[in-house]
C-alpha cells in the first residue's frame, strides 16, 4: 500500500507508468493508496484526502512527469520514459492532428505558451477549457505549483522549454514508432493506452 510520497515514487519507478485514477489494465495511485479497488467516488473514500494530497505532490514533483497519457487520464511517468513522451509530443504529424478542431481560445493560449515559454494560470479561470484541451492533446507540458500563502496555480510550458539536453538527445535517438511502442508497452497497449490523439 502507498502511504507516503516515497511509496508513490517507488511505485512509479517499478511500474514506469501509474495513472492517478483507475484506468483499464493500469496500476493507479488511488487503488494503491486504498489497497484495492475503490467503489464509487474515490473522493469520498476514507483515504480520499491522502489520495488527493499525493496526487498534488506528484503533479508538482521534478521526479515524475504528469501527463494525460492513458484514456485522457493523468498518468505519472518514470524518467526512463521521458524521452519517449517527448518524442511523441513533438512529432510533427501528431501535433498537426492535435491542432485540428482546437478552439480559437485554445490556439491563442498555445501561441502564448510557445512565445513566452511559461504561462501561469489559476486552476479555475476563463482559460480552464483551453488549458484542458492543450493538455489532453499533449501540446504543452502542464504542472502545478504552490505559491506563497498556499495558492495553487497551473503552469503551462512549451515542451521545448521543459526538455533537458539529456532527454532531448535520447529522444532524438529513437523513432516516433519506437517511442509509441515503448509507451504502449508501459501503458498496457492500444487502444486503452494512449488516447485519440495518437494513431
Amino acid at each position: 500500500m502507498v502511504r507516503t510520497e516515497h511509496d508513490a515514487l517507488e511505485l512509479i519507478r517499478q511500474k514506469r507508468v501509474v495513472t492517478e485514477v483507475p484506468a483499464h489494465g493500469m496500476t493507479s495511485l488511488v487503488e494503491a493508496v486504498a489497497g484495492g479497488p475503490v467503489h464509487g467516488s474515490w473522493r469520498t473514500h476514507a483515504k480520499g484526502r491522502l489520495m488527493y494530497r499525493l496526487g498534488r505532490i506528484l503533479r508538482a514533483s521534478d521526479e515524475v512527469l504528469a501527463v494525460r497519457l492513458v484514456e485522457g487520464k493523468v498518468a505519472f511517468v518514470d524518467p526512463t520514459l521521458w524521452p519517449a513522451v517527448y518524442r511523441m509530443a513533438m512529432e510533427p504529424s501528431r501535433r498537426r492532428r492535435s491542432l485540428e478542431g482546437l478552439s480559437p481560445q485554445s490556439r491563442a493560449l498555445l501561441t502564448a505558451v510557445e512565445r513566452d515559454r511559461v504561462v501561469r494560470l489559476d486552476k479555475e479561470s476563463e482559460w480552464t477549457k483551453a488549458r484542458e484541451a492543450l493538455e489532453e492533446r499533449l501540446l504543452v507540458h502542464v504542472s502545478e505549483t504552490e505559491l506563497e500563502g498556499g495558492h495553487h496555480v497551473t503552469v503551462l510550458r512549451s515542451w521545448r522549454d521543459w526538455v533537458s539536453p539529456t532527454v532531448k538527445e535520447a529522444a532524438e535517438a529513437i523513432t516516433y514508432d519506437e517511442a509509441l511502442a515503448r509507451l504502449r508497452e508501459a501503458c498496457g497497449g492500444a487502444p486503452a493506452g494512449l488516447g485519440s490523439w495518437v494513431p
